[in-house]
């Protein structure tokens, strides 16, 4: 069977929705530097300004988790949970910081705390594969293949063009000698386009 690779992180940032009368020029780059991906670095100093510009509500949830992301695309990964929490501190309903902190989480092996964030993630926004996955590559990792499985298969039923939880579940399949299933859910995971995605390795 292929190998596991890390999780990919299909939620990248999230665009601030700020009323005309904040933006000001200098606000205005300050929110896209904070909103880009392409540079980390830049990224946090944007989300930074914003933070500092004395923002509240959502708003500042949505800068620490842009620049948690950033931190973690830096692998300062104790830094991206601190601001993934504070997001959740001001927002608790935050779906996307939960989800995102469980991959911190699960990335530094804190596996249970990861599995509460999904399970918040999951109930704050039910049909959303991605959490689905995450939490069913956390469970990989604690090496509990049956909830793994079904999570994936859940991420699958709602999105059945997923192909890395195809991938995902090809793995766990794997992990449990079903090798038949797991070689099916490979090449599925194969026809969709993982290889092009980046969501798995070549055989």
């Amino acid at each position: 069977m292929p190998q596991k690779i890390r999780i990919a992180r299909r939620f990248a940032v999230a665009i601030m929705l700020l009323t005309l009368g904040m933006v000001t020029p200098s606000i205005g780059g300050v929110i896209a530097d904070c909103n880009q991906s392409l540079d980390p670095d830049l990224q946090i100093r944007g989300c930074t300004g914003f933070i500092q510009s004395g923002a509240t509500g959502n708003n500042l949830a949505i800068a620490h988790t842009n620049r948690g992301i950033a931190y973690d695309a830096l692998n300062e990964t104790k830094r991206a949970i601190v601001d993934f929490s504070k997001a959740i501190e001001i927002f608790p309903d935050y779906a996307i910081a939960h989800y995102n902190r469980g991959v911190a989480y699960a990335d530094i092996g804190e596996f249970e705390r990861a599995i509460v964030d999904f399970d918040t993630a999951i109930r704050l926004v039910p049909d959303d594969p991605d959490a689905f996955d995450a939490r069913g590559f956390t469970y990989v990792d604690m090496g509990d293949y049956g909830r793994a499985i079904a999570d994936f298969s859940t991420a699958i039923e709602l999105d059945p063009g997923f192909g890395g939880a195809y991938y995902h579940r090809g793995l766990a399949y794997g992990a449990i000698r079903d090798l038949d299933r797991g070689v099916a859910d490979y090449n599925k995971a194969l026809e969709l386009g993982c290889l092009r995605q980046g969501w798995c390795p070549e055989r």
